[in-house]
């Protein structure tokens, strides 16, 4: 189906707002299981989304460097089995703190209501 220019304008605005918003807060609930390298985190989100979103490495570690400067993770250099050091990351208290408010707050509520339209429920059913 040809989309038209208004169409795929608004869809590329709406894929970097929502991707680089849902993507931090991936990353940080991802923290949250467990100490990663940027790599892997990159590989990690590629899996999660079964291959339909692409995830740029360089935003990954500049969303990591903003994270770990808010103090919502730390990081630390360990000696790889193979090869060079990595740098690992890990979610600190505020950075639980900040993926549980938020999860609660918007993503549990939005996806909530996004299975139901999707499934065709919505306000209608409501009122």
């Amino acid at each position: 189906m040809r989309m038209s220019k208004n169409v795929e304008k608004t869809l590329s605005i709406w894929e970097k707002e929502y991707k680089k918003g849902l993507t931090a807060y991936m990353i940080l609930l991802m923290l949250s299981k467990g100490m990663k390298y940027g790599y892997e985190i990159k590989q990690n989100l590629i899996e999660l989304t079964e291959e339909r979103i692409t995830f740029n490495e360089s935003s990954i570690y500049q969303m990591l460097k903003h994270m770990e400067s808010k103090g919502f993770i730390s990081s630390e250099w360990v000696e790889a089995e193979k090869g060079p050091k990595r740098k690992y990351y890990k979610v600190l208290p505020a950075g639980n703190q900040l993926v549980k408010i938020f999860g609660e707050n918007y993503v549990e509520p939005m996806q909530k209501a996004l299975i139901a339209m999707m499934n065709g429920g919505g306000l209608n059913d409501k009122i």
